[in-house]
């Protein structure tokens, strides 16, 4: 029994992109390396089919030594896991000794742009994708793995913020006003992104919805959802997120 629908169904805006009438070969030159060179897509089909699997010491040496040339800026040292996803790396800067572990996502299609500061971890199964928009991680912060960070306009975490295992930032809605578009189909409500400040703390599982902004060394607990903002120095939790204290009271 055939499993194609008999006519095409209602899809996001990238489904449509990826299913449209362009050949397959330009769909999957758009969605790797974006606007960059045929050239800069056979360098990175190179590197990835060399050197994406290979384990060990040898493995990081060799990534560090090739990857560097498929971003936009590459600070020293890169320590880049096995089996690591990059999505138009062009349009990625990393500062010094970012540690990315294994199969993490760094994905910056539709001309975004991801900014990465000097002593970054991204633990590994994480992502990080600027749909068009903008990724910002301030030097010294920490990603759990197995997180989602995602924008279709702009998320900074600022220095030195801890973000734990299974955290999702950034998720927004699909207009809800036009009922006679399939919910799926619709453009998103963009909210002007989140901001996160310097030296907090989201536990595990946090959820932080797009427009929120997290003040400085505020502590989100574990499974918090997040849809308001939160003053600097607070404690909160709870779904929705709520003040219990502040960090000087």
């Amino acid at each position: 029994m055939s499993t194609q629908p008999d006519s095409v169904p209602a899809m996001t805006r990238q489904q449509k992109e990826y299913t449209s009438t362009r050949s397959g070969f330009s769909a999957y030159r758009h969605m790797t390396v974006g606007e960059s060179s045929l050239a800069f897509l056979v360098y990175y089909e190179l590197v990835n089919f060399c050197f994406s699997n290979v384990a060990g010491l040898a493995g990081y040496g060799l990534r560090a030594l090739f990857y560097r040339k498929l971003f936009e800026r590459c600070g020293k040292r890169p320590a880049i896991g096995k089996g690591v996803l990059l999505r138009n790396p062009a349009q990625v800067q990393i500062g010094d000794k970012l540690l990315l572990d294994d199969y993490a996502v760094l994905d910056a299609h539709d001309n975004g742009k991801i900014k990465i500061g000097g002593y970054v971890s991204i633990g590994r199964y994480t992502t990080v994708a600027a749909k068009g928009g903008r990724v910002v991680l301030k030097n010294g912060v920490n990603i759990g793995s197995y997180c989602r960070i995602a924008t279709h306009s702009k998320i900074e975490i600022g220095e030195s913020t801890l973000v734990a295992a299974y955290c999702y930032i950034g998720p927004g809605n699909h207009q809800q006003g036009d009922q006679e578009t399939p919910l799926i189909a619709r453009d998103m409500d963009i909210k002007g992104g989140v901001k996160i400040g310097k030296h907090c703390w989201l536990g595990t599982r946090v959820t932080v919805l797009d427009g929120v902004t997290i003040g400085d060394r505020a502590i989100i607990a574990a499974h918090s959802f997040v849809k308001d903002d939160v003053p600097a120095g607070a404690v909160v939790a709870g779904i929705p997120a709520k003040i219990l204290r502040y960090q000087d009271g």
